[in-house]
């Protein structure tokens, strides 16, 4: 057999091999593209994983933020609803700097007030009263929430 023979048998089985005329030598890049190729397919499938758990994340963050902002809506309506509770009460109560006004006013005139003491004489009771005041304005505060 003959050098170009043995050439032409050996172009055949590589043919045979490789389905097309490329050459045995080209089959090694191809198979280095195939395998890069795997390798790719590996970390898109891998950053597919991560970029679910990350998605996933995202939407319990969101949840979470959903149900802060609830709890913040429902704590401003009821701090709303004590403030104006609190500002309906204080309408309803004399004015203390009228009633000092008032006080200020007696003493200067002498009135006697309430049988026969006069206003300074009824001092602790004016601080007993409004002691009493502020406990049932406190308790009306806390019924409206």
């Amino acid at each position: 057999m003959s050098d170009d023979d043995l050439a032409e048998r050996l172009r055949v089985v590589e043919r045979a091999v490789t389905d097309a005329d490329t050459a045995v030598s080209d089959l090694s890049d191809a198979a280095a593209v195939h395998d890069r190729l795997d390798g790719i397919e590996a970390d898109l499938a891998e950053l597919a994983e991560r970029l679910d758990a990350l998605d996933a994340t995202v939407q319990s963050l969101h949840g979470y933020v959903g149900d802060l902002e609830a709890v913040n809506e429902r704590v401003q309506r009821r701090a709303d609803a004590a403030r104006e509770a609190v500002e309906r009460l204080e309408e309803q109560q004399p004015r203390p700097a009228q009633a000092t006004r008032d006080r200020a006013h007696a003493n200067e005139t002498g009135d006697v007030a309430h049988g026969g003491q006069s206003s300074s004489d009824n001092t602790p009771t004016l601080d007993a009263e409004r002691s009493e005041d502020d406990d049932s304005l406190l308790d009306r505060v806390r019924e409206s929430l």
